[in-house]
């Protein structure tokens, strides 16, 4: 479902259409945009996949996205030693 959102696109912010069940965002077209950019939705970061120029017309940008991966060091210990 599509939904207007304020999202943050590098240092700029923006209202635009927004699916996240579908990984996607339509966005109004500005000139410093960059594919390398990380997207802010609701405070949460996620990373460009690709992103298009709808009709070459300079108006609409759609973008697919993918949520940014924790880096978070996960515990080593997984099982209970063993003793015989």
């Amino acid at each position: 479902m599509w939904e207007l959102k304020a999202i943050e696109i590098g240092n700029k912010k923006l209202d635009a259409q927004v699916n996240i069940p579908s990984n996607s965002i339509e966005a109004p077209y500005f000139k410093d945009f960059k594919n390398s950019d990380i997207i802010k939705i609701d405070k949460k970061n996620f990373l460009i996949c690709s992103a298009v120029d709808v009709g070459d017309r300079n108006e609409t940008i759609l973008i697919y996205i993918k949520p940014e991966k924790d880096n978070e060091h996960k515990s080593t210990k997984g099982r209970k030693a063993t003793t015989l």
